[in-house]
């Protein structure tokens, strides 16, 4: 039968008997003869220059005249139902897989995260592809730009360069300028994952019964559901890879040289598809693309003998057109065609072992091999669930290889997936997500999505082969794969839920703020759109709610100073928001407004520690360098800081009052004295916890000052809290205008 979705010709499982093998190709389908003036319109598997019914066979007046009325739309209908009728059943089952895969993206994106997930990377692809979709590569910067900075940008001549290329976000922002949100993008997105992981099992192992449950696998891998509904490059880039597969592998089929034409060869622009999808993936993520691909790339320049400058050149000409693009975007970004905005804000953000930093900011990461093994090892143990069945399916995997059941290809598929984790081995993002960002325990390990699609075609073929040899292991086997997944789903989605839950519950206090407010947003370090992705501006910074995040000083006050009709808050989140569902995640929104004065007094107050402490300490840092006050974090801390233009100190803390030892310098720094300009006033509260005994920062609020050549003090400072979340542990330092 015919398979609109899998145009093969040879539709034969390779379980079945000679006899059906036979009915199968004995059947026809007999197509009308086309009248005098008329084109033949040949089936959807009707052969190239096939044979033709006599002219005698049919009843001249068989069909309508092509002048009758209606007939054009008539024709239409009929050659589509006479196509949904010769979708085979796995054809259709396949087709209502992809449905499904759609509608659970829908469910994912505005039911599951409807303010996006804990991986800040979706809001960077929602800015760029709101950018695109403006009419503009880079999204406008703001003055001061650092006060605005989007999460990994760097600000340049006016604009901010983000971090990733922009050949994902230009697929999201189609969908943004054609449907007015991304949620359609993502259910397309999500049903041709289903759709081409089909026709690769297909052209892998000619079972339509193997591809179906490779496609079934698939969609149903936790992994996938999560990131059917989140706007991150990992999805639609696996998309491009098993395209370009399927299309290096169909461009293989030609291996008769004199049959192979010019550029007016079919199969010969196959090949440049593929390149075309492998450079668009390479554009986004390089390293996958080249890992995963270049065995079989190697398998297929030798297999291709006499036809290999045939190949090499359309494919390379195919990889050549997102090249040239990726060439031409970089020199707009930085300046350079061969410098990737990947490394543009921080360059040892990078392959390779060392002294690693995500920005300038962050401490120094010592990246060691042991640091690659454990996090590759620690991707590895979380895939073992996190795709359907991961542990099972291995095993099946296993079985089809040790049986040579996959063929040369589906082998190299499976030696580009160890050569893959290999490389992963070397890249230190794997390791941040793991141990020191953890929030692939929420969302899965993303970044083995290659290697689950094909650990899902290998197993598919175990699977099927178990299940025919011993239909009942296949069964047991089928049960603990259901088991496992629902497993995780169980684990993984409440916590899901409850994360999200937190930024629902920001979005409300932010969402009721009258007029168009100003919000400053206190983090560290000092990007927006983190840790949470409600804090984000459009890439024209015209929105309702304009964000900022708090520096100090005189980039606070100019922020202000730009912005007069805007009411302004600050809104403070704990610094371990949503790290895990447990983390404290209260937050508050508090009124700023300017005090000016000689001398400015803020009322200092610490909530108690929710847990019991080993110990506590206040950081004060000023310009003159920082000085530590150790205190009882079991009850409320209470003092005054006062500010001056010659420094500031804390007042009214005694050991009624919180204090437990005496305060010591930490360090000294040359004081500006009396000169105009900004001031450094950060208060600072670390604690050890009795439980870990490790020292953490819990809090830390700045008091943004400017210092006139007069003596004169302006301090931008909350006069209260407006609002607040009903989730528990709020930040614990409060600084309010004295009354």
């Amino acid at each position: 039968m015919a398979d609109t979705l899998t145009p093969v010709r040879d539709v034969r499982d390779d379980r079945e008997g000679q006899a059906t093998l036979a009915a199968v190709s004995e059947r026809t389908v007999a197509a009308p003869a086309p009248r005098s003036g008329d084109a033949a319109e040949p089936g959807s598997d009707a052969p190239i220059g096939g044979q033709r019914t006599s002219p005698g066979s049919e009843p001249a007046d068989s069909s309508p005249r092509a002048d009758a009325p209606g007939n054009g739309p008539r024709r239409r209908g009929a050659a589509i139902a006479a196509r949904l009728r010769a979708v085979s059943p796995a054809g259709r089952y396949v087709a209502v897989l992809a449905l499904v895969a759609a509608a659970t993206a829908l469910l994912v994106k505005y039911l599951l995260f409807p303010h996006l997930s804990v991986n800040n990377d979706e809001a960077l692809y929602r800015l760029q592809a709101q950018t695109l979709a403006s009419g503009k590569l880079f999204p406008t910067a703001g003055d001061p730009a650092g006060s605005f900075a989007p999460w990994l940008a760097r600000a340049v001549h006016g604009h901010y360069v983000l971090k990733y290329t922009p050949f994902v976000p230009a697929l999201f922002a189609v969908s943004l300028l054609v449907t007015g949100g991304f949620g359609a993008g993502l259910a397309v997105i999500a049903a041709l994952a289903v759709v081409v992981t089909y026709r690769l099992g297909l052209a892998l192992f000619d079972d339509r019964r193997v591809a179906a449950v490779a496609a079934t696998l698939f969609t149903a891998s936790p992994l996938v559901v999560l990131l059917d509904g989140m706007l991150l490059a990992y999805l639609p880039v696996l998309v491009l890879i098993e395209v370009a597969v399927l299309g290096l592998l169909r461009g293989l089929a030609a291996q008769d040289a004199a049959s192979r034409r010019g550029w007016g060869d079919r199969r010969g622009w196959v090949l440049f598809g593929a390149g075309l999808a492998a450079g668009a993936a390479a554009t986004v993520r390089p390293l996958d693309v080249v890992t995963l691909l270049a065995p079989l790339a190697v398998w297929a320049f030798v297999k291709a003998g006499s036809g290999r400058r045939w190949l090499t050149v359309r494919v390379c000409a195919g990889l050549a057109v997102p090249a040239a693009l990726l060439l031409a975007f970089d020199a707009a970004a930085t300046g350079s065609a061969f410098r990737l905005p990947f490394t543009y804000l921080e360059p040892k953000d990078k392959m390779g072992f060392g002294i690693r930093k995500l920005y300038p900011t962050d401490r120094a990461h010592h990246f060691t091999l042991a640091d690659g093994l454990s996090s590759v090892g620690f991707h590895l143990f979380l895939l073992g669930g996190w795709a359907c069945g991961g542990v099972v399916l291995l095993g099946c995997a296993i079985g089809a290889l040790v049986r040579r059941r996959v063929g040369a290809a589906g082998a190299m598929l499976g030696v580009g997936a160890l050569v893959f984790l290999a490389g992963y081995v070397a890249f230190w993002g794997g390791w941040n997500a793991a141990f020191l960002w953890g929030g692939i325990r929420y969302l899965g390990p993303f970044y083995l999505l290659p290697v689950l699609a094909v650990l899902v075609q290998l197993g598919a073929r175990g699977l099927v082969d178990l299940a025919d040899w011993r239909p009942r292991l296949g069964g047991a086997a089928v049960t603990v794969i259901a088991g496992l997944t629902c497993l995780v789903l169980a684990t993984a989605v409440p916590a899901d839920v409850t994360l999200a839950r937190h930024d629902r519950n920001v979005s409300r206090i932010v969402d009721a703020l009258p007029g168009r407010p100003l919000v400053f947003l206190s983090v560290d370090p000092v990007y927006l759109m983190h840790p949470t992705s409600l804090a984000a501006n459009g890439p024209d910074l015209d929105g309702r709610v304009l964000w900022a995040v708090t520096r100090g000083g005189k980039a606070d006050q100019a922020v202000v100073a730009r912005n007069p009709k805007r009411p302004t808050y600050l809104l403070r989140i704990p610094a371990a928001y949503n790290r895990t569902p447990d983390s404290p995640a209260g937050a508050r929104i508090e009124q700023l407004a300017t005090q000016v004065g000689k001398t400015v007094t803020l009322d200092l107050t610490v909530d108690p520690a929710p847990q019991p402490t080993k110990s506590a300490r206040l950081v004060l840092s000023t310009d003159a360098g920082d000085v530590s006050y150790p205190v009882d974090a079991s009850h409320p801390i209470r003092a005054q800081l006062i500010i001056t233009a010659t420094g500031a100190a804390l007042r009214g803390l005694t050991g009624a009052t919180g204090l437990t030892g005496v305060p010591h310098r930490l360090t000294t720094r040359k004081t500006p004295g009396t000169a105009a300009g900004s001031r450094v006033v950060i208060v600072a509260l670390y604690a050890t916890p009795a439980a870990t005994g490790k020292e953490q920062w819990v809090d830390r609020e700045l008091a943004p000052t400017v210092a006139s050549a007069d003596g004169t003090v302006t301090v931008l400072a909350s006069t209260g809290q407006v609002a607040a979340t009903p989730d528990p542990q709020s930040p614990p330092i409060h600084l309010v205008a004295a009354r």
